[in-house]
């Protein structure tokens, strides 16, 4: 009995009339793919890469002969039983599947397609007979609920042909009259497949055909609006043509369908190869290639687009070109390539690149149309229906693209954002990982050479900004220069002066490659981002690039949002710019101003800024004391926003001290003003110690340029970070000292009066109250002569601390009663909140805890709404103190609890052990003996870090803010 085979559905086979079992969905993949391919051998490789795909399971070999094994066994069992099998026989190291000629559906199709053809010209009615009867071969999906590779791409080609014949009986419904019915049919079908011109052409020739001469118009309407919108092309010459003929009324009978020829096996249309090699050590971006390679193949019978964009030498190219080698046999019609030199003087024109296209589809020299829309229209019919690939590589704008996306997918690679291209998915490439890039050093120097100096490669790549391309020609240098070290070759690479001429080889160089974006840029950009490079920052917010420009904050977003566009500046976070490392040394490299006025304007800005932040919570007079600011700077609408901005800036003040440090001049007056107004806050975050640093940095340059008025800011600045940031009280004092000696000027006098302040709590903290009391009175006494209401209020709240630790709650009473009444004849919130919760601490040791409740809630609600992290820490572990001493202990524990957040974020480790060992009484006082013991030990050995006594748990009233 003969076989018969069916894989336009589910994949099934009889004998006769019986219904065979073919077994699990892999048996059934392997049987299509030999169908498919009946007559040709197919290698076993060919048939694991097509059902297991590149990766496939460890035994597939193994599993593909049982399944084969299998397949003999149901499609011939006597010849099985009794000698070598006849049908599905072994061939070298492949199979090859013996079956009569017509033995499938897809055989089927072919014979009454091509009977089609033969009586089409006389016989239209038969012709179209003989059609529905091969559309009626598909009973579904092909090879439905196959997996693997294989299955996929003949999915997709046999629904190509399915679609093509379609197409062909729908042109013969209108030629015989059902005119009416088509558009029914048309009509769903374009909202399944709204790109496919020949079905607009057709459902406007039926619309015209039964009168509807103005929905044809309007359908040609919404097939322009569907390929802007989706592809950004216009319609093609057939459906433009049409469309004028019905304007005019002049419409002859529809053109002649074409010729619906299957697609499997593979035809004999010339099929374009043009990508170039790809790179065999190519390394990292798993993640990438996956999603890529996904893209471009997930789309079925829709243009798939995909956009590859980053800044020059990521490795764009590098990675388009190992995607499109990874899914090339998913488009057996072929792939197209062209390098559109977008950054070149002269870009690729787009009608140069369509008639290369043209070419390698085979068309003529002579018949390739002269004009760009011609040759894009007879490049979107010749590729219709076809699966192929189109890679355009270095492409300049959406005006070299449009005409050419034709494929079946396309893959962009572009410095350009290409924001007007519709109907994309977007990918921008960043740099490596820095495992990445010692991965692709490894491929080209070698595993050994790369272990036997870890720490030198790592600098290497890490002063190629992790930059492929920088890392290729490091490795190229270095292979071709065996006796070389890598450490030589990291200490060349150090000198951010010769950087860029030492990333150079043979043809490639990155200042070459930079050199060809920044030749794109008009005037007014190239002029921002050679400016820009010159503050030597991690990044800009918007406001400040303004600040440095001198235009407006709409005008700098635009000329930052272009050179983003441009990948000549990157973006992390909205209204924040950075650059790379190796771009911003060649923007320095073509810059033409001078860094010390850039710098001077950057400083500017964030000085009024940090002016605002001060006024906006209330604290002091001290802004009216520091040089005049130039632009407004950052307004503040409250202190936790302005909280906010201080801590995302942190980084960016740091490197504008180690900026100034190098620069001096007036850039180093105006970072030590910026030094000490952010000194008043107290608060480092958790750069404390980058911060001192840096401080440490521009410190030095005062000594050196013996600037005495900026040393003394600076060295306030750097006491109370020491101290407060990072918990160094020794390490502070040398700095305080030499501010608090005798003032001369009205700003002397402000710093002595931190500086003595500062002092007074370092000699509490370490024992020496008689000192702690000096220090204290000699600061109230200098704010009385600046007239100073609200820093004599803070003076004498600091204290109130000092008599109350040492158990004179009457002196300490007297003292918080004055602070209140400065504070408020000064109607100022913030020393109030001070005041007020030294005076719950005093009244708490007085046994007045209800009222001492009352008054360390107040201080604390006013300390949120001023905003400053760290003074809210201070005033909860002040209520925490409270409710202890109180016998709340739930109260203290939640209250030290939120205190010991708050100080580790605020980087106050002296304050945040004391909030520890209260969160360690509670939880003791609780029955959580273990935990606590732990939280004693380790607050313990944060005040042994700082030469301090750890408090005992009798003495915990002492705990407290500073």
């Amino acid at each position: 009995m003969s076989l018969q085979f069916v894989v336009l559905g589910e994949v099934k086979a009889w004998r006769g009339e019986t219904a065979l079992q073919l077994g699990p969905p892999q048996r059934r993949a392997v049987l299509a793919a030999l169908l498919l391919r009946a007559g040709s051998t197919v290698t076993a490789a060919e048939l694991v890469e097509g059902i297991w795909g590149e990766r496939p399971v460890p035994r597939a070999v193994a599993a593909l002969r049982t399944h084969v094994a299998q397949l003999r066994r149901t499609l011939e069992p006597e010849r099985v039983a009794r000698g070598p099998a006849a049908v599905l026989v072994s061939v070298g190291d492949g199979y090859l599947l013996r079956i009569p000629p017509g033995s499938t559906d897809v055989a089927e199709v072919e014979r009454l397609v091509a009977a089609a053809e033969q009586v089409r010209a006389g016989q239209p009615a038969a012709a179209r007979a003989n059609l529905v009867a091969a559309l009626d071969k598909w009973n579904g999906t092909a090879l439905s609920g196959l997996p693997g590779p294989f299955a996929e791409r003949q999915r997709a080609r046999l629904e190509q042909w399915r679609l093509a014949i379609l197409e062909d009986r729908l042109a013969l419904d209108i030629e015989t009259g059902r005119s009416s019915e088509a558009v029914v049919e048309l009509a769903a079908l374009i909202e399944e497949h709204p790109l496919r011109e020949r079905f607009r052409a057709l459902l406007m020739t039926a619309l015209y055909n039964c009168g509807r001469q103005s929905d044809a118009l309007d359908s040609y309407a919404q097939a322009r609006r569907a390929l802007v919108d989706g592809v950004g092309v216009e319609p093609g010459p057939e459906l433009t043509a049409l469309h004028e003929r019905i304007l005019r009324g002049t419409m002859p009978a529809i053109a002649q369908p074409r010729t619906a020829t299957v697609r499997v096996p593979m035809d004999h249309d010339p099929v374009p190869a043009q990508l170039p090699p790809d790179l065999a050590d190519f390394t990292g971006r798993e993640r990438l290639v996956d999603e890529l390679a996904g893209q471009l193949t997930g789309a079925g019978s829709a243009v798939a687009i995909s956009a590859v964009g980053g800044m020059g030498g990521v490795g764009k190219t590098t990675l388009a070109l190992h995607v499109a080698h990874r899914v090339r046999d998913r488009f057996p019609d072929g792939q197209l390539y062209a390098n559109l030199h977008g950054v070149d003087p002269e870009p690729t024109p787009p009608g140069a690149a369509l008639g290369g296209f043209l070419r390698a589809l085979g068309v003529a020299e002579g018949d390739i149309p002269s004009t760009v829309d011609e040759r894009a229209a007879e490049l979107r019919t010749r590729l219709s229906g076809k699966r192929i690939l189109m890679v355009l590589d270095n492409a300049r704008d959406y005006a070299q693209v449009a005409p050419l996306l034709a494929g079946s997918a396309v893959l962009i690679t572009s410095r350009s954002a290409l924001t007007e291209l519709p109907a994309v998915t977007r990918t921008r490439l960043d740099v490596l990982e820095t495992a990445e890039a010692m991965a692709l050093l490894v491929r080209i120097l070698g595993a050994d050479r790369v272990a036997a100096e870890p720490e030198s490669a790592r600098e290497v790549v890490a002063h190629c900004g992790l930059l492929p391309l920088a890392v290729r020609i490091v490795g190229a240098r270095l292979a071709v220069r065996p006796r070389w070290t890598i450490a030589s070759f990291a200490a060349r690479l150090a000198d951010e002066k010769s950087r860029l001429s030492v990333l150079k080889t043979g043809e490639l160089a990155i200042e070459a490659v930079f050199r060809l974006g920044y030749g794109q840029l008009s005037a007014a950009q190239a002029k921002a981002f050679r400016t820009l490079a010159l503050a030597d920052v991690p990044d800009l917010s918007i406001d400040a690039i303004a600040a440095i420009l001198g235009i407006s904050q709409p005008e700098a977003e635009e000329v930052c949002e272009s050179l983003v566009d441009l990948s000549l500046l990157e973006t992390a976070t909205p209204g924040r710019y950075r650059f790379h490392d190796l771009l911003r040394l060649f923007a320095r490299s073509v810059a033409d101003e001078d860094e010390s006025d850039v710098l001077a304007r950057v400083l500017d800005y964030h000085l009024a800024s940090a002016k605002n932040l001060l006024s906006a919570i209330d604290y002091s007079n001290t802004t009216r004391l520091v040089v005049p600011t130039v632009v407004p700077g950052r307004a503040f609408g409250s202190g936790s926003e302005g909280q906010a901005w201080n801590d995302i800036e942190r980084p960016v003040v740091i490197a504008l001290h180690q900026q100034a440090a190098r620069v001096g001049g007036r850039a180093l007056d105006v970072a030590a003003d910026l030094a000490w107004v952010m000194a008043e806050l107290m608060d480092a975050g958790t750069a404390a110690r980058e911060l001192s640093r840096a401080l440490e940095s521009l410190l030095d340059t005062a000594i050196a340029e013996d600037n005495l008025a900026a040393e003394r800011r600076i060295r306030t600045a750097l006491g109370a970070l020491l101290q407060v940031g990072l918990g160094e009280v020794e390490a502070s004092l040398p700095h305080l000292h030499a501010v608090s000696g005798p003032p001369g000027n009205e700003v002397d006098r402000r710093l002595s009066v931190l500086a003595s302040v500062l002092l007074g709590v370092a000699a509490r903290r370490l024992g020496d109250a008689n000192a702690s009391h000096r220090h204290f009175e000699y600061a109230t006494r200098l704010t009385r002569t600046l007239g100073d209401r609200s820093m004599e209020a803070w003076c004498l709240a600091l204290v109130t601390r000092t008599y109350c630790e040492a158990g004179q709650y009457d002196e300490a009473l007297a003292m918080a009663q004055r602070a209140i009444a400065l504070a408020k004849e000064a109607s100022n919130p913030v020393a109030l909140g001070w005041a007020t919760h030294e005076l719950a601490a005093t009244l708490s040791m007085r046994g007045e805890h209800p009222r001492a409740i009352e008054l360390g809630t107040e201080a604390v609600r006013a300390a949120r709404r001023n905003g400053v992290r760290l003074w809210e820490g201070w005033a909860r572990t002040r209520l925490a103190q409270i409710h202890l001493h109180a016998g709340n202990m739930v109260d203290a524990q939640t209250q030290s609890a939120c205190a010991l957040q708050l100080l580790t974020t605020a980087a106050d480790p002296i304050d945040r052990a004391r909030a520890m060992a209260l969160h360690a009484a509670a939880l003791a006082a609780r029955g959580s003996q273990e935990r606590a013991a732990q939280e004693f030990q380790e607050a313990a050995e944060i005040f042994t870090r700082a030469g301090l006594s750890p408090p005992t748990i009798d003495r915990l009233y002492g705990t407290g803010a500073q």
